[in-house]
């Protein structure tokens, strides 16, 4: 029996005014309480399961919402105790500023995978954003539209990188230093973003949308859905004034051709790149706990945001 997501929601005191209504944040405290029996017994969701922090909603509609049902439902995954999250109608964007820091930090915008039918547990989520906080970026995890709705979730991703590059300085950020990063999936989103920034996908709904969703660098962590056979896939258009983008994957990795498709596009039409592509590893990599040589995969993530002077 799967017991329902609890979410207590207070509200952002302190209205902005009329031009920036759809732009208030929800400070929702967020406490995860999931029961899953398995043969009679409950496995409550551990400590880890638990997260409190800032929620920002994407979208005007939801932000003068008090329904919060359509953030998502959590559901059984494919190992016992492990929780996945699906039914988002209404995407938010979870914020983990880089703690100490005075001068505006570099961002990246994390689009978790999941096949674009549901985004991993809390615990995977919100990882790779600690990891980048303990290295002085600020991380959002992008909580997108699903299930299948891709171009939803192509909306959601735009807006996001719109809304932190107009509200950059609110979030002691630099708007020339946002980058996006995704997995699987999300890897895929991050990548859309990227090649399509300057087509935009939704009609514009106030101010913040004035500003560019060209993120200013992209990670993609053994990223899907990137080709069609030995062609890229049609939704990227690919030139030579892309941001850099850096590609993680490993060969044994169903999705792995698809890398390789997009790898030489990039090379050929003359935008920066580099790739990774360890031997074995499959599909999914952890931030924590993989085997060498994949686990070396953070710190030359760390040292290309060095060469491309978004971290020192």
């Amino acid at each position: 029996m799967l017991l329902p997501l609890i979410i207590g929601v207070r509200q952002e005191e302190g209205a902005r005014n009329k031009h920036m209504k759809t732009s208030n944040t929800n400070r929702l405290m967020v406490s995860i309480l999931c029961g899953i029996a398995f043969g009679g017994t409950a496995i409550i969701a551990n400590a880890e399961e638990r997260y409190k922090g800032e929620i920002i909603k994407l979208w005007p509609k939801d932000v003068a919402s008090q329904d919060t049902k359509g953030m998502g439902t959590m559901k059984p995954g494919r190992s016992e105790g492990s929780l996945r999250l699906t039914d988002i109608t209404q995407p938010y964007l979870s914020y983990f500023p880089a703690p100490d820091q005075e001068a505006p930090v570099p961002v990246v915008i994390v689009s978790p995978g999941g096949g674009y039918i549901h985004i991993g547990g809390t615990t995977g989520r919100y990882q790779i954003a600690e990891w980048l906080n303990d290295h002085g970026i600020s991380a959002f995890v992008l909580h997108y539209r699903l299930p299948k709705n891709r171009r939803g979730a192509y909306e959601d991703i735009q807006r996001a990188v719109r809304m932190v590059r107009s509200r950059a300085a609110e979030w002691n950020i630099d708007p020339e230093r946002i980058g996006v990063m995704g997995s699987s999936a999300g890897g895929h989103l991050s990548a859309r973003v990227s090649t399509g920034y300057d087509t935009p996908s939704y009609k514009a709904v106030d101010e913040l949308d004035g500003a560019s969703c060209k993120p200013n660098f992209t990670v993609l962590l053994c990223p899907a859905y990137m080709n069609k056979g030995k062609a890229l896939a049609k939704e990227f258009t690919v030139t030579d004034k892309l941001s850099p983008t850096l590609i993680v994957t490993c060969k044994d990795d169903g999705f792995f051709i698809g890398s390789e498709v997009y790898a030489k596009a990039l090379e050929e039409a003359g935008a920066p790149v580099r790739t990774h592509f360890f031997e074995k590893g499959g599909h999914g990599i952890k931030i924590r706990g993989e085997k060498y040589p994949l686990s070396t995969w953070p710190e030359l993530y760390l040292q290309w945001l060095r060469d491309i002077t978004i971290i020192e």
